[in-house]
């Protein structure tokens, strides 16, 4: 499965070992997955980097130009690709989030404000892929400010599924119910 993790919060400087991706990743290898993890270098370039999560796995980049190949060569080769990448509409993200199987995108209630980023970034990925199943973290959801973000979203993005947790949670709990909505495809976790 390729999955990929956007959020408002992850830019260049964070620190990927305490992302989302990389909880997911880690918990899914520990479930006995092969799992490729794939994170953009900068947001001011479009250069990616790539690490096996396993014993002894060291990190290689990847030239952005190549993003297509890697994700084409690592479906033959990992149960599962998880990759990390700020809401960007260069062409190796776009691409990245058209390959996807799931895509997660994670907004805080009280920041959001309307981001055309996001509804394009998917209905361009869905040019590619139509059916690509979509996942959005509110970390309000039973607030006005969520409420109105899932009303709002509804109406632009179809088939759409939400889920209340914040994606600065990376306690057990939390990822442990963000793992059960992805690899359970949302069956009871999210609404509709």
């Amino acid at each position: 499965m390729i999955l990929t993790i956007a959020s408002q919060e992850l830019s260049a400087t964070s620190d990927l070992a305490d992302s989302m991706a990389a909880a997911i990743a880690r918990r899914r290898a520990r479930a006995g997955r092969n799992v490729l993890l794939i994170y953009k270098t900068t947001v001011a370039t479009d250069g990616w980097l790539a690490t096996a999560i396993k014993s002894g796995a060291e990190t290689r980049e990847i030239p952005a130009m190549n993003i297509a190949n890697e994700l084409v060569s690592a479906k033959m080769e990992y149960h599962d690709i998880v990759i990390s990448m700020p809401q960007l509409e260069d062409a190796g993200s776009l691409y990245a989030l058209a390959t996807a199987e799931l895509a997660v995108f994670a907004i805080q209630a009280d920041q959001w404000r309307s981001d055309r980023n996001l509804i394009s970034s998917i209905h361009a990925a869905r040019t590619r892929n139509p059916e690509l199943p979509v996942l959005l973290l509110i970390d309000n959801l039973q607030g006005t400010a969520g409420r109105a973000i899932m009303a709002a979203l509804s109406a632009q993005i179809a088939n759409v599924r939400f889920l209340h947790l914040s994606a600065k949670k990376r306690d057990e709990t939390s990822v442990g119910a963000l793992y059960q909505a992805i690899y359970a495809h949302c069956a009871a976790a999210c609404q509709a």
